[in-house]
């Protein structure tokens, strides 16, 4: 079942406008506790969910969860909103395939203005992933792992790429 889950979830981010898609091996994400560094530092603001805003020490436990993983799919977007929808996406139907525990790991992008900021309650609470780096992985590191050319961007407006992911087993 995995090989036909497998190419599944590529055609299937593909299809619904990843840049790029790629089955990874938990062996290839590199973890790296200095994220949280750079989440409770050099983020201006995050997720009311993010691990990493809640305290360290949970996003330490997150990060040993996640290493608990086999296996996932790993996909590149220019736009945050369709990352996360393309990540649900993969997360549902690996979990209706049999999948249970199948865990996506994507920005937030549900609203177009943040209700947790206005309103201190979040109005998606089912769509709030933490993103990758919440969890403890050097993003640029594991998209190096991929042969994928990530750079850092060098001036406001410049196109990102989103890089999100799903841990399947």
């Amino acid at each position: 079942m995995s090989d036909l889950l497998k190419r599944e979830l590529m055609n299937k981010a593909m299809e619904m406008g990843a840049q790029q898609a790629a089955i990874f091996t938990l062996d290839q994400i590199v973890f790296d506790q200095r994220t949280f560094l750079k989440c409770l530092f050099g983020c201006p603001g995050g997720m009311p969910y993010c691990p990493s805003k809640q305290d360290v020490a949970n996003s330490l436990v997150y990060a040993d969860i996640i290493k608990n993983y086999s296996w996932g799919i790993i996909l590149c977007t220019e736009d945050l909103k369709l990352g996360q929808k393309i990540t649900l996406e993969l997360e549902s139907r690996a979990f209706l395939s049999g999948c249970h525990f199948a865990f996506g790991a994507t920005e937030c992008e549900n609203c177009d203005a943040c209700s947790f900021s206005e309103k201190g309650t979040c109005i998606n609470p089912k769509k709030v992933r933490p993103p990758l780096y919440a969890l403890g992985i050097d993003v640029y590191s594991t998209a190096k792992n991929l042969g994928w050319g990530l750079q850092v961007v060098q001036h406001k407006g410049d196109p990102a790429k989103n890089i999100t992911a799903v841990f399947v087993e």
